[in-house]
């Protein structure tokens, strides 16, 4: 892995791969998770595009980072990186909250961004949860078990042992006060005013077992001109389900910028 420094000097690590002077694609990780979850998407498109994966701070490679851990810091960590490792311009490719993340960074950097794609993406308005399952997800930090067993329901079926392991170990990876930071930052957004401006091509990617209802009414709909496309027999995780199936999405995407 490499690393690079954000603008308070914290150290962050990424992946790099694919050939150079390609357009730039930009991997953001969702909440518990790690650059490591785009792994089998990421293989199949470095052959051709350079291919960057980062861990936001508090997570994977980067957990022993010192926060803020929320969406509006990542967003600016974005910054440095692609000034680090010359990615101007990108493509930025969001899982869940690295959706978010991503909407806020072609807000904050539209001169850098040619595109976004979204996918299972948290809306910039939030999901404002009911409280019971506000509750369950502030229980997860510091409950491994707990944890686990949520994992292996945001895949459709039960996901290969294989799978399990890479989930299971970042979310492990990650501290509990980084986890209930990050979560509430990503639940209470409220910034779906700007993304109503975003004119960035963009493509909002739902899977028909994570209700995708939300990702079309809150996310596609808000982002004009945007284009969506539901995964059948998927659910969450379908960066890790149907890998092939979104790197194709992803390829054709590029091909029409």
């Amino acid at each position: 892995m490499a690393t690079f420094l954000t603008a308070d000097g914290t150290e962050l690590h990424y992946t790099d791969l694919g050939p150079r002077g390609t357009l730039a694609l930009l991997f953001l990780h969702g909440w518990y998770a790690a650059s490591t979850i785009w792994t089998p998407v990421v293989s199949r498109l470095a052959k051709l595009h350079r291919t960057i994966a980062v861990d936001m701070r508090g997570f994977g490679e980067s957990n022993a980072a010192a926060g803020p851990y929320n969406v509006e810091i990542f967003s600016d960590d974005l910054s440095a990186l692609i000034a680090a490792a010359n990615l101007d311009p990108l493509v930025v490719i969001g899982h869940s909250m690295g959706a978010a993340i991503a909407q806020r960074f072609a807000i904050d950097r539209p001169e850098a961004v040619e595109g976004l794609v979204l996918i299972a993406p948290v809306p910039a308005g939030g999901l404002d949860f009911p409280a019971k399952v506000d509750a369950m997800f502030r229980s997860l930090p510091g409950n491994p078990q707990a944890t686990n067993a949520w994992l292996s329901r945001l895949m459709s079926p039960e996901p290969p042992a294989a799978v399990r392991a890479l989930l299971r170990s970042a979310a492990a990876a990650v501290r509990p006060e980084v986890a209930l930071e990050s979560y509430k930052s990503w639940s209470t957004l409220n910034f779906a005013g700007e993304a109503a401006t975003i004119d960035t091509p963009t493509l909002v990617i739902a899977s028909d077992g994570d209700r995708p209802e939300v990702a079309r009414a809150r996310v596609a709909e808000l982002i004009v001109g945007s284009r969506f496309e539901i995964l059948r027999d998927a659910a969450h995780y379908a960066v890790l389900e149907q890998p092939d199936r979104i790197a194709g999405l992803i390829e054709g995407f590029i091909a029409d910028l």
